[in-house]
């Protein structure tokens, strides 16, 4: 899933919103912003004034009061300083949770299909390099455009009461270096920013499935493949980054032209006023180095050019994740306490219009009974589960749970009533306790143990020094698919769900460890509504109903 769009008003105006909560905290942060900038200028007015009075060219005041004023100013720019970074920053990584939060709940609402449509790599750096990269925007982007206009209002008053020329010259200069070159060189390297977010994206997802299919890499001789297709990404990265250093360094070079002419400018500025006597000789001096002093805010806007090309191409990509519209309604707020029945009435479902998995699907069934599901691949086992679980919605009929229609439920809360066992089962780089309680902590000990033993991985647990403390290499590497299987059912037992799915709960089992966790499934099955997908006989002769999917029907085998 490709960035090609640039980033428009809608999207600075999306990424705005999300500030609300922290306005007070903005507004704070723009004032000591501001004052600190003013800091500085007054430690450079009020030192110019004394050596001016030193030199015997004007008169100010006590000399004491003068030092002090600098000494002041160094003191207050110190304060301001620190106060706004702490300010600045707690703003940005406030606002970096509340976007993480907001892209969780956004892939919450999401059905499956929806979130397998992201490449993992490119779902990973979303959610890590992207959202860290909004810290620019936040801390680096909004405050000092509110400070640039604040001090820019500031600085112009006070060089126009010594001419308005001055003023005049300051506003031109100030534009300039902030809007009008950042601007222009923006757009040199904006695509590239775009292209190096997308390169970067596809080279983690590379290399994440490469890591985890290192094994079969090895076997099959595909390490120079992957070698070369690695390769291929880092030059695709090179040239990008090429391009964006180009661009870094024709805005620093635009900058400093415009800051020399402007400098020579307001010099022959001076020179033609005193000459025509319209300001004084320390006027004149001073009137430069207040504006020599106040070129801080615009440098601080004109620098974020190149930092807003990375920015702007990583919000993109945020922002593409937390507009996704989920393609199931997920606003229903019922839920139910158990689950008693589950009805599909007059189901019709089909991946398009014309070609129907099945139709006309009506079927019941009741809490306390064991239901097969089987058929060949592709006919629409899983479908129905998919159905059930509210990832894809029927073209046609209802599902009913408890005789209410599963639209009307929170989605959330339904799935609180379901476990789930099928081919694949996630293993996450920690303890094997966390890995089968899933970070629910309330379980105890016992609880655990009891669900190992109902799942026949008492005797694994055993084995390991550490027991449910040891932990678990990334991708399972120290467990075997029967482990990871058993693994999974453990985590269904100690759930303890109303509705039990099982999507070939035994394929990667043994004969004798078939047999046990069937035993288990059996026994813990009477107050359960059990769902059995298998190709296996003698998986499905545990079923108390059997249904058979063939040619777009579903029937009592």
């Amino acid at each position: 899933m490709k960035q090609k769009q640039t980033i428009n008003e809608k999207d600075i105006k999306q990424l705005i919103l999300l500030l609300k909560p922290l306005i007070p905290h903005m507004i704070l942060t723009i004032i000591l912003g501001s004052l600190g900038y003013l800091a500085i200028s007054a430690i450079t007015l009020f030192g110019g004034m004394t050596i001016l009075q030193w030199s015997g060219l004007a008169e100010y005041g006590p000399f004491s009061l003068l030092i002090g004023l600098v000494i002041a100013g160094g003191v207050l720019r110190a304060v301001f300083r620190l106060s706004e970074q702490y300010c600045t920053h707690y703003i940005a990584f406030r606002l970096l949770a509340i976007v993480r939060d907001c892209i969780y709940s956004t892939l919450r609402k999401l059905s499956n299909h929806q979130i397998q449509a992201f490449q993992k790599g490119d779902l990973m750096n979303i959610v890590t390099k992207d959202v860290e990269l909004l810290e620019v925007f936040y801390a680096h982007t909004i405050a000092p455009i509110f400070i640039g206009i604040v001090t820019s209002v500031v600085y112009v008053s006070i060089l126009s009461s010594f001419h308005p020329l001055y003023g005049v010259a300051a506003i031109v200069t100030y534009i300039l270096i902030s809007f009008v070159i950042p601007k222009a060189v923006y757009y040199f390297g904006e695509q590239a920013g775009i292209e190096y977010r997308n390169n970067f994206g596809q080279l983690s997802n590379f290399l994440m499935d490469s890591l985890k299919g290192i094994k079969e890499l090895l076997i099959f001789g595909g390490q120079k493949r992957t070698i070369d297709q690695i390769d291929t990404y880092s030059e695709q990265l090179n040239e990008t980054t090429l391009t964006l250093k180009k661009h870094e360094g024709l805005l620093k070079a635009l900058t400093d032209v415009g800051l020399y002419i402007t400098v020579f400018t307001q010099i022959m500025l001076t020179i033609y006023l005193y000459n025509h006597e319209m300001v004084t000789a320390a006027e004149g001096l001073l009137a430069l180095l207040l504006l020599f002093s106040s070129f801080g805010p615009s440098l601080a806007l004109s620098h974020l050019s190149a930092s807003l090309v990375h920015t702007f191409a990583s919000a993109k990509s945020v922002l593409r994740v937390l507009n996704i519209q989920p393609d199931i309604p997920t606003d229903g707020t019922g839920h139910v306490q158990d689950i008693e029945s589950i009805t599909f009435s007059n189901i019709a479902f089909g991946y398009n219009t014309k070609s129907l998995l099945y139709d006309h699907v009506n079927m019941r069934w009741t809490k306390g009974t064991i239901i097969g599901i089987k058929g060949k691949n592709g006919v629409g086992k899983s479908t129905l589960i998919s159905l059930l679980l509210q990832d894809l919605s029927p073209l046609q009929g209802d599902i009913l749970i408890n005789h209410q229609n599963i639209k009307g439920l929170s989605k959330e809360k339904l799935l609180e009533k379901f476990c789930i066992v099928d081919a694949q089962t996630t293993v996450f780089s920690d303890t094997l306790r966390h890995n089968i309680t899933l970070y629910n902590d309330s379980y105890t000990d016992n609880e655990i143990l009891d669900a190992c033993k109902k799942a026949g991985l008492n005797e694994f647990i055993s084995s390991l020094p550490s027991g449910l403390n040891t932990y678990l290499q990334e991708y399972a590497a120290n467990m075997s698919s029967g482990q990871l299987q058993r693994l999974a059912l453990a985590r269904l037992f100690l759930k303890n769900a109303p509705v039990y799915i099982l999507d070939e709960p035994t394929s990667n089992l043994d004969v004798l460890n078939e047999k046990h966790i069937l035993q288990s499934i059996k026994a813990n099955a009477s107050d359960k509504l059990v769902i059995l997908i298998s190709h296996s006989d003698t998986v499905l002769a545990l079923a108390d109903q059997v249904y058979s999917i063939e040619d777009g029907l579903i029937r009592t085998a």
